[in-house]
């Protein structure tokens, strides 16, 4: 049995060397037998830690399942959220709550194998953040085309790729995860958003769950994947013309005015040169609508380029990871010491 989350020492507060989150939703049932295998697996890496259990206030099963293994788990903390919007809300909720040098993320569900929990936490040595890359998953077509066109999007739109960015068991650096969660964006971005700042994440190859484990806690969200694309595109915004807007809008914007001025010249053109008639011709007006959109998204740019000049001047686009200071060699000791400019020899006059 490993130490307790903290230790109170007079008013000092011990913090733990890993801090454990698992969400939850649904009636609760098979959830006791799911947490007894990550109990195991947690308490196998020798680590002080604290588990942060976060589920649905209005959830009574969850709630009794909840205080019964409390009971019996002194890490174990529950945290019922009111009231209550979605998983990636309730992941940001617990991130900020943590204690941990380390956080370890882990589904209400059996996605992985809990044996392959230390592999994520023992990436760390190297990586800001693991993300779980389940080997033996077996996916169908449709899973499978799924897949395939959110990588190409991750591929297309932020030049990074990654083998399995639905699994949501991953491990980072406290530092890094309260950082990357301050978007607030679908926890399966958050390794995307990782990379994307900076930071170095490295996908860990794990175990994934049976599938007949699976099923018992797993809800199906058709929706789902529809806003993982919106939210995608959001994060594509966000993170590439957030300081910028006027290079999105720019890009936008311009393409109108080129196509309206075009259209317009050709049509005034015809009417000076070829006598063609402009008064019952749509295509004028349509040029215009163009040219005075384009106009408005540039100018719509404009105006957020001088908001956030205003408003941020001093922020930063980059942070300092580490100063290295030059020092002396170590063999410097058996230099011959620099002469005294005071005590150099006057320089003979020209005869």
């Amino acid at each position: 049995m490993t130490m307790h989350t903290s230790v109170d020492s007079g008013d000092t507060k011990i913090a733990p060397d890993l801090s454990v989150i698992v969400i939850a939703e649904g009636d609760g049932k098979g959830l006791a037998d799911l947490l007894s295998g990550y109990r195991a697996a947690i308490d196998a890496l020798g680590q002080t830690y604290e588990l942060l259990f976060v589920f649905d206030h209005a959830s009574k099963p969850l709630a009794a399942t909840a205080a019964e293994i409390a009971a019996d788990w002194p890490e174990f903390t529950t945290s019922p959220q009111r009231p209550w919007v979605d998983e990636d809300a309730a992941l940001k909720f617990a991130i900020e709550r943590t204690t941990g040098a380390n956080i370890l993320t882990l589904p209400g569900w059996p996605e992985i194998d809990p044996s392959s929990i230390g592999d994520l936490v023992a990436a760390l040595d190297t990586a800001d953040v693991a993300a779980g890359q389940r080997t033996n998953l077996t996916l169908s077509g449709l899973q499978k085309l799924r897949a395939r066109i959110l990588q190409g999007m991750v591929g297309m739109l932020f030049k990074k790729r990654f083998a399995d960015i639905f699994c949501r068991a991953r491990a980072g650096h406290s530092e890094v995860l309260r950082d990357v969660a301050e978007l607030g964006v679908r926890q399966h971005f958050l390794p995307l958003v990782a990379a994307t700042e900076g930071y170095r994440v490295q996908e860990v190859p794990v175990r994934a769950a049976p599938k007949a484990a699976t099923a018992q806690l797993y809800q199906f969200k058709p929706f789902a994947h529809v806003s993982a694309l919106v939210d995608l595109l959001t994060l594509f915004v966000g993170l590439k013309f957030l300081k910028r807007p006027l290079r999105f809008f720019g890009s936008v914007g311009v393409p109108l005015i080129a196509v309206g001025t075009l259209m317009t010249l050709f049509l005034v053109i015809q009417r000076l040169f070829f006598e063609y008639p402009l008064g019952d011709r749509p295509a004028l007006v349509f040029a215009v609508l163009l040219l005075v959109l384009g106009i408005q998204i540039v100018a719509l740019g404009l105006v957020g380029e001088i908001i956030i000049f205003a408003s941020t001047r001093r922020l930063r686009t980059y942070e300092i990871d580490t100063i290295i200071r030059g020092r002396l060699p170590d063999d410097a000791a058996d230099l011959p010491p620099a002469p005294d400019p005071s005590e150099a020899a006057p320089s003979t006059p020209p005869s």
